[in-house]
């Protein structure tokens, strides 16, 4: 029992494991000698009838023309008149001469047999001379009544396809004429048309064969060989990678967007169900998968998300496609620029410890020389960067921007540039979170302290050296709108780069590698929280940021 079950299970557990094109091919030639079998028993059933209908129309036709031929009806009407009472001579002088007459209508016609009798059924012809005299086997009485007519019936050469005609002469029957053929002839016809339909169909069926292996072969290629189940744990593997990542990922074809997984959506702000078309990706990304490989990273802000989208090349069945990578990095920018504060307060705190301590031994080095009065002088006399953080610290400030301005100035202090730090703002007023304010602030100071020691070192001359700085100034506006004004005394921003200074990679300097996305964060940075920027020139570069009051931003 158990091997019988092995063995009807084998092709069960063949068939499980077999891939779609397999099972589609096995199943597209079963149906195709299914329909092939099924189409060839029509076709023969078709074939016989259409014989069985030829020989008894053809059965028919020679009949009727026998039964018309004048020699047959004086032959007839002369038997049965000269000879009422003695049928044996009425026989031997019809049969001697009908019987060469049936022979060559029959061979010319190709019919089985031609039987001319006389009105009882006495043969006078046949093919069996050994039968003339008998009585005729099968029905006489529609023609004896002057009818023709046709029927299929077994007589002395088998099963046969007959017609029975009467002969008439002087407004009389004078006799029957039996025209028919065999089954067996019938048979042969339908089996010769059957043979030509036979290889009609098989070759129908090699021609769909091929078409489906063909098919199946494709479709192995796209499928990579799985089968319904692989391929359904496959896509389920897919579905949950593709959804379950942190990443907004979108596969684009052409200018068609051809996936997208949830967190892409999100990140885009289209609500499911909906499918994200080509005009939800912002500018840059759509400007990223056109470049062609020219460029690889982009940012963008998106309803209030600042993101970061990576390019890379894809394939999608022998099709070239892009791959865009959209990442969050809200968040890493609020970390990243609390982080930058913490560093640049470390660095402030040891420069300052540094310099500190360096005044503290000159004052203990002046009151010991007995110069008391210069040692307080000397003490009092704090450097510029020490007053900013003073003054901001005194204000009830963000400390972290205290922090921030602290650090900046000793930077600014290491490359030779003077920063000077104005505010009309009252305690607490800017009303901006402290990442995003650091965000804005340190990279256009950075900017700024880069732009005028670089501009001071390309046009030193001897002695004739320019004066670098750098200046920062808060206020608000009539409208209420926080303003931030940054301005330097490098060269300025060259006429026509105003629209791409703010794109991400973008830099004045020749080896700009790894730079380039300071303005950008803060041009994104700015977008999001609802304001504006704009690039004036004064003795340098002048950016001014307008951002909303705390109950404006979106």
């Amino acid at each position: 029992m158990r091997r019988a079950l092995g063995i009807a299970s084998a092709p069960w557990r063949w068939w499980r494991s077999a891939s779609i094109a397999t099972r589609l091919f096995a199943q597209t030639t079963a149906l195709l000698l299914v329909a092939a079998l099924a189409a060839f028993a029509l076709l023969a059933a078709d074939a016989r009838a259409a014989a069985e209908a030829s020989a008894a129309r053809t059965s028919r036709e020679t009949a009727v023309t026998i039964a018309a031929a004048p020699q047959v009806r004086r032959t007839l009407a002369g038997a049965a008149d000269r000879y009422p009472t003695d049928p044996r001579r009425a026989v031997a002088e019809a049969s001697a001469a009908l019987e060469p007459y049936a022979v060559e209508v029959a061979a010319v016609t190709d019919l089985d047999f031609v039987t001319i009798m006389a009105v009882d059924g006495t043969r006078y012809t046949h093919p069996d001379p050994s039968r003339i005299g008998a009585a005729y086997l099968g029905t006489i009485e529609p023609a004896q009544r002057g009818e023709i007519f046709t029927e299929v019936y077994t007589g002395t050469l088998g099963p046969s396809v007959r017609a029975i005609v009467p002969v008439r002469h002087g407004g009389r029957i004078v006799g029957l004429v039996a025209a028919g053929v065999t089954i067996d002839q019938v048979t042969d016809t339908v089996l010769a048309r059957l043979g030509l339909l036979a290889g009609a169909v098989a070759a129908a069926i090699a021609l769909a064969g091929i078409a489906a292996w063909l098919i199946a072969r494709r479709l192995r290629a796209l499928t990579h060989g799985q089968g319904p189940e692989g391929l359904a744990r496959l896509f389920a593997a897919h579905e949950a990678a593709l959804h379950s990542v942190d990443d907004g990922l979108v596969l684009i074809e052409g200018d068609r967007i051809a996936l997208a997984n949830d967190r892409a959506r999100e990140l885009l702000g289209v609500a499911p169900p909906a499918e994200p078309g080509w005009s939800a990706l912002p500018p840059a990304a759509r400007a990223l998968a056109a470049a062609d490989g020219a460029a690889d990273r982009a940012s963008a802000v998106v309803a209030g998300r600042s993101l970061l989208i990576d390019r890379s090349p894809a394939e999608v069945s022998g099709r070239q496609a892009v791959m865009l990578t959209i990442r969050d990095r809200t968040e890493l920018s609020r970390i990243s620029g609390e982080l930058d504060s913490l560093r640049t307060m470390a660095r402030a705190l040891r420069a300052q410890t540094h310099e500190f301590d360096n005044r503290l031994h000159t004052i203990i080095t002046l009151i010991e020389l007995g110069k008391a009065d210069q040692a307080l002088a000397f003490a009092a006399d704090r450097d510029l960067g020490q007053r900013v953080a003073d003054r901001m610290l005194a204000a009830d400030s963000e400390p972290v921007l205290a922090a921030l301005l602290l650090g900046k100035s000793a930077q600014a202090h290491e490359r030779g540039v003077r920063l000077f730090f104005e505010t009309h703002l009252a305690p607490g007023d800017h009303q901006v979170p402290a990442p995003d304010l650091v965000t804005i602030l340190g990279n256009l100071i950075d900017n700024a302290i880069d732009a005028a020691a670089d501009h001071v070192r390309d046009h030193s001359r001897g002695t004739d050296e320019p004066e670098a700085w750098a200046e920062v100034y808060l206020d608000r506006d009539e409208d209420g709108q926080l303003l931030i004004q940054v301005s330097d005394s490098g060269p300025g921003i060259e006429p026509g780069e105003e629209s791409s200074i703010f794109e991400s990679g973008w830099s004045s300097k020749a080896a700009a590698h790894d730079r380039g996305y300071g303005l950008a964060l803060v041009a994104q940075t700015v977008e999001r929280l609802g304001g504006s920027i704009e690039i004036t020139r004064g003795v340098g570069a002048v950016f001014t940021v307008a951002l909303p009051g705390a109950g404006e931003q979106p």
